[in-house]
């Protein structure tokens, strides 16, 4: 199916976008779009065309979908919960125009296929494991509602162009993603790189946001660009499907994971002042075991060593 295709990977220089690209070079022709995100030193060698630019700008979005047969729409303005909270206006807005912009021109521009990557984050704050059905039953938590809005806004956007314009279009809401090329920032670091970073770093007292207890559930991010795969091969009717991995845990014991890992032991402390996000975050994977065949292949222990290795050999200063 994707043999000699020109296919678009916005975000492409991101944790999962990097994974799709991987997955796909060999048999496609694949162009990824920079923003902010430095690209991976291993794409140096490998044939690829990167257009360098901002997505929320509508002539660059026209000219990064010119010639494209594939678009994966992956690319966001995000971070975890520190970002989101203290930047709401600076998440929802870009997120809305470059989301408009890219779908738009894929639409001028008549791509074959075109998957839109939403988020787990759309779900409300509800004590249960999430069909892809209950998105819409309750609003989303207020402390990222932010990004939650604009990628239900983005999943809406979707579902309307293929009404109205017929377009083939695949949407998938992964759980929390992680794994190599994460974000090294402490400002801006989902809740995995940030626990690394301060795992790495020898931070003492290692402090935990809110009170360890939300769960939730994560998948590697090679797993995740699988599913964005198969959803686009197997499944464009603009219905959302869940990438799930069935593993989940609270903050806390993800946190003592890490710690073991690291070979470190700090004195833990909770800061409640901070935010802790929604209490429970689960999704069932059914409905990916149905109509792609999904499965997660990656363990979170497994996973969380080859993240750390990562992070490790990437860091600019570890104490």
């Amino acid at each position: 199916m994707f043999e000699n295709k020109n296919i678009l990977i916005t975000g492409g220089t991101g944790m999962i976008g990097s994974h799709l690209t991987e997955l796909l070079l060999d048999s496609a022709n694949i162009r990824l779009i920079s923003h902010k995100r430095k690209i991976p030193t291993e794409f140096n060698s490998k044939k690829i065309e990167i257009l360098n630019g901002d997505l929320t700008n509508k002539e660059f979005a026209i000219k990064a979908v010119k010639g494209m047969d594939y678009v994966f729409h992956l690319a966001a303005y995000t971070g975890g919960l520190g970002r989101t909270a203290v930047y709401p206006a600076s998440t929802l807005t870009p997120n809305l125009v470059l989301d408009a912009n890219v779908i738009d021109a894929a639409k001028n521009e008549n791509v074959e296929k075109f998957l839109y990557a939403s988020c787990s984050c759309v779900y409300p704050d509800l004590e249960k494991d999430f069909s892809e059905d209950d998105a819409w039953i309750a609003n989303p938590p207020k402390i990222h509602a932010s990004y939650s809005w604009s990628k239900r806004m983005g999943e809406l956007q979707a579902i309307s162009y293929s009404k109205e314009y017929g377009m083939k279009i695949a949407i998938v809401r992964p759980a929390n993603s992680y794994g190599p090329r994460e974000i090294i920032d402490p400002q801006n670091s989902h809740v995995i790189g940030a626990l690394i970073l301060k795992s790495l770093s020898k931070t003492n007292p290692f402090v935990i946001w809110g009170d360890g207890s939300p769960i939730r559930e994560y998948i590697f991010a090679k797993d995740a660009a699988r599913g964005m795969i198969l959803a686009l091969e197997k499944y464009c009717k603009s219905d959302p499907v869940n990438l799930s991995s069935g593993e989940y845990v609270t903050i806390n014991e993800l946190a003592q994971k890490i710690l073991k890992i690291c070979n470190y032991e700090p004195d833990i402390t909770f800061d409640k002042s901070k935010p802790g996000g929604q209490s429970r975050r689960v999704l069932t994977n059914d409905k990916a075991e149905q109509v792609l065949g999904f499965k997660a292949q990656t363990p979170l222990n497994e996973g969380l060593k080859t993240t750390i290795d990562w992070i490790r050999n990437n860091m600019k200063i570890i104490d």
